[in-house]
């Protein structure tokens, strides 16, 4: 047994001399401390996902409390159209974009909103007013005959009034008569019929709210005055203010004029004798109201609508 031993004795280290070389015997304890692993490590990044969507939610959540609470009815029907689009977007209101309208920060209150209706709605109304226009034009031309026939110095000019309906509206010519001219020869001074003449149309569409547009027309003799620039176009577009003025007197509005013109022969009424003295003529439109409110006629006679803000 001791033979065993002795060589293990043998092999251990002989003890390190203390330091300071005191001699003592003192062993040194060497302690190695090993790596066994990385600690608590990393458990993995799946809670900030789930953060980030959280907190995503919440704000989109918060936007839409806002929305609600600061768009107006009209704004909501815009966002609903827009995440929901109609076949034909046109036939709604709200313009482009998600807002689709006005801001909801500041609304112009002051702007006039037009009744939005579908493209067919749209159609049939425009035709219903178009028809009832139609109708009161026809009445109005009955109303100036009757009128004019009720002045012995108008009677002889009755064929010189042509009233027709045109797509801008109702159009009333008064011609030139061989012998009884509208105006002064080669002037814009009128005659005392014809200044009764305008002042019978006048009265008879005074209760209109309609615009007007009054033109003069010429032949297509070529006009030769004193002065060379002075020609049928000048001639014609005094001829126009002449009466433009006698009809204000009369009581029209000045609003009402929508223009008035000086065509000279470019609009001939007869086009195959442009030298004919009935292409001499003062002509008033009465123009259509586009939408506006038309006036009725009545067995006590016109009864002019109650003109809105502005409609006159």
């Amino acid at each position: 047994m001791a033979e065993d031993t002795a060589p293990a004795a043998a092999e251990a280290p002989a003890p390190a001399p203390a330091a300071g070389g005191g001699g003592g015997g003192g062993q040194v304890i060497v302690i190695k401390k090993k790596n066994r692993g990385g600690g608590h490590g990393h458990h993995g990044g799946a809670w900030k996902v789930a953060y980030a969507d959280f907190v995503t939610a919440m704000m989109a959540f918060f936007l839409l409390l806002w929305l609600l609470a600061t768009t107006s009815e009209e704004q909501k029907q815009g966002i609903a159209h827009y995440f929901n689009p109609p076949n034909n977007a046109s036939e709604y209101g709200g313009g482009s974009g998600i807002m689709g309208g006005t801001s909801p920060v500041a609304e112009d209150t002051h702007a006039p909103k037009e009744e939005i209706l579908p493209p067919k709605d749209r159609i049939q109304d425009d035709l219903q007013l178009q028809a009832e226009e139609d109708n009161l034009f026809r009445q109005l031309s009955q109303q100036m005959t009757k009128a004019m026939m009720n002045i012995p110095e108008l009677r002889a000019m009755l064929d010189s009034l042509i009233v027709d309906i045109t797509p801008e509206g109702m159009r009333i010519q008064m011609t030139d008569k061989e012998g009884r001219p509208l105006f002064v020869d080669g002037t814009a001074e009128p005659y005392g019929y014809t200044r009764k003449m305008l002042a019978v149309v006048a009265n008879v569409l005074a209760t209109l709210p309609n615009k007007l547009a009054v033109g003069g027309h010429t032949t297509a003799v070529p006009f030769r005055g004193a002065s060379p620039a002075y020609t049928n176009w000048e001639l014609s577009g005094d001829r126009a203010q002449v009466a433009r003025r006698v009809m204000q007197d009369e009581g029209i509005m000045e609003k009402r004029m929508q223009r008035v013109a000086g065509y000279a022969a470019q609009e001939l009424l007869v086009v195959d004798h442009p030298a004919d003295v009935r292409n001499a003529r003062l002509s008033v439109i009465v123009l259509r109201s586009k939408r506006a409110p038309v006036a009725a006629f009545s067995q006590e006679g016109l009864i002019a609508p109650r003109a809105g803000p502005g409609e006159w």
